[in-house]
């Protein structure tokens, strides 16, 4: 193999062509790669960055969640109680009135009950005579019964 001028100029040629072909086709390429590398890493970032704001706000919401779900639980609770109370209040009072209504009920009835018994221990009278009058055939008046007999006979306590 020789080398004259010939192989050198190609030598020089090719070089030449290198030189423009890295200038003019090469480094535009390589610059837009480039970039485009740069761009994709860059959303890929922001990409990550967002994700990670996503995560924090979705704890955050959680967290807001879960409290509101304990100040919600918390004050139901508490409108519970306070049913309940008002609840215990009034059947208290409902039963203290039905109580009274029932002692005045039976305070009433043994009033009524002591009217009626004295009401019968003066027809007693009435009734001995004429029981006697019946049997024996002539009235003859009874007057004097033994009182505490009678009221104990009226007045037992019979449960």
């Amino acid at each position: 193999m020789e080398f004259n001028g010939t192989f050198f100029a190609a030598i020089i040629s090719f070089l030449v062509f290198v030189f423009v072909m890295n200038k003019m086709l090469y480094e535009p390429v390589r610059k837009i790669v480039n970039e485009r590398n740069d761009f994709i890493n860059g959303n890929y970032s922001k990409a990550n960055e967002n994700n990670s704001k996503a995560e924090e706000l979705t704890k955050e919401r959680d967290e807001k969640l879960a409290e509101s779900n304990e100040k919600a639980r918390g004050k139901y609770n508490e409108i519970l109680a306070d049913f309940k109370e008002q609840r215990a209040d009034i059947l208290k009072e409902a039963q203290d009135k039905s109580r009274e209504e029932l002692d005045e009920a039976y305070s009433n009835l043994k009033d009524v009950s002591n009217e009626a018994k004295e009401g019968l221990k003066w027809k007693m009278t009435d009734l001995a005579n004429d029981i006697v009058e019946k049997v024996l055939g002539y009235r003859s008046e009874v007057q004097v019964f033994d009182n505490d007999k009678v009221n104990d006979i009226l007045y037992q306590d019979r449960g």
